[in-house]
């Protein structure tokens, strides 16, 4: 098959119209009328990722966050960036990145972030899931949210409140208008990079926020795209790169 079968399959999971207008999903690199030999799925395409692609005789990277996300203004090599372009092309590697829609596809990341914190009946409104969970505390399904990610950077506000409906963003959803939707239809907000000042709005109108990492909460796109590919090609070489998140807590050390 060629890479843009694989694409297309994708997209029926996860069409490229659901992605947010400032994204930018598809086909980033390369050729997608070429035969596929196999496909690395990641979070990130990094330096790293291209030559797992190489040692396994892949020649499709398909990842969550876009590997060209805004305007390139320069090409030259001192940068990460380039240089994974460069290598990308010299061998015949090609990527194709499916961000916002994946998010929110009915089968995506931000319900399988529901399941994995005990949530039922996830209702999609903007780029969140509103949920129901087995009565508990903020502090509670905190942890909860620790163990289940094996995040080790969890913060939470409010943690004596009672939660029944959660309202889950994955990634970067820590802005005002996340916030405002939490507070219309659930108990507690829960969404990575939180903005200082919706902690401090949240905590004065006495309303629960569950931070996590964006990676521990993203890093589950390598099974979601996996299982999507491999449900049509099963025959096709698939592998789940061994990126690991790019920092360490103190703990971990």
């Amino acid at each position: 098959m060629k890479i843009k079968d694989i694409a297309a399959h994708i997209e029926q999971f996860a069409p490229r119209e659901n992605a947010a207008e400032w994204d930018n999903v598809g086909f980033l690199v390369g050729d997608d009328e070429q035969e596929c030999t196999g496909v690395v799925v990641c979070l990130d395409c990094t330096l790293q990722v291209v030559r797992e692609a190489v040692e396994n005789g892949c020649n499709l990277i398909v990842t969550h966050h876009p590997f060209i996300f805004r305007p390139v203004r320069d090409l030259v090599l001192t940068k990460a960036q380039t240089r994974t372009v460069a290598e990308l092309f010299r061998q015949g590697v090609n990527v194709y990145s499916a961000h916002t829609n994946l998010d929110t596809a009915d089968s995506g990341i931000g319900t399988a972030l529901v399941r994995e914190f005990g949530g039922k009946n996830p209702v999609r409104e903007g780029f969140g899931f509103y949920a129901e969970v087995p009565e508990t505390t903020a502090g509670e399904l905190a942890r909860k949210v620790a163990d289940a990610l094996g995040d080790p950077t969890v913060k939470v506000c409010e943690k004596d409140n009672p939660v029944k409906r959660v309202y889950v963003i994955s990634g970067s959803g820590g802005d005002e208008e996340s916030l405002a939707l939490a507070e219309k239809n659930a108990d507690v907000l829960i969404t990575g990079e939180v903005k200082h000042h919706v902690f401090t709005a949240a905590a004065q109108d006495g309303f629960a926020v569950i931070e996590y990492s964006h990676y521990y909460s993203e890093i589950i796109c390598c099974d979601i795209l996996f299982d999507i590919i491999k449900s049509r090609f099963g025959d096709l070489k698939v592998v789940k790169s061994s990126q690991q998140c790019p920092y360490l807590t103190l703990e971990e050390l």
